[in-house]
């Protein structure tokens, strides 16, 4: 069967047809996956949790410069996990809790020093971290 591009319907069809061609199959495919998105704690925190897949890493790796303190949380041997909750302590109370935190964690904290704490398969580890004027990255190797 032969159809008429000559056709105005037609041809503005086929014209949309190839301008939007991936681009509009993207954005509509059930399952791609999107970027992870600035959540905000209840003490006005924003932070940015994911880093499952390659994409949702360049995603954020995008905004890095807009988080001055990033956590990467893997296991002993390397691989990444997902904690149960990493929390953001001072000695005023808990600033940050996120559940199913990671792999990779951004937050946007003001210069200080902080206490982190993260529960994977049951055990809390601690660690202290200082956020300066700079970016931070904390490698995060947890045990379990």
């Amino acid at each position: 069967m032969r159809h008429d591009i000559r056709h105005p319907a037609l041809s503005a069809l086929a014209a949309l047809a190839v301008l939007s061609g991936p681009a509009a199959v993207a954005q509509t495919s059930p399952g791609t996956p999107s970027a992870p998105q600035v959540q905000q704690s209840p003490a006005g925190i924003p932070y940015i949790s994911g880093g499952a897949g390659e994409e949702e890493r360049s995603s954020m790796a995008a905004r890095a410069s807009e988080f001055p303190l990033k956590v990467v949380l893997s296991q002993s041997v390397g691989e990444y996990v997902v904690a149960d909750k990493l929390s953001v302590v001072t000695p005023q109370g808990e600033l940050l809790l996120v559940r199913d935190a990671g792999p990779v964690v951004m937050m946007r904290l003001q210069p200080g020093t902080y206490t982190l704490e993260a529960t994977w398969k049951g055990r809390t580890e601690r660690r202290t971290v200082r956020v300066g004027n700079g970016a931070e990255t904390v490698n995060w190797r947890l045990e379990g």
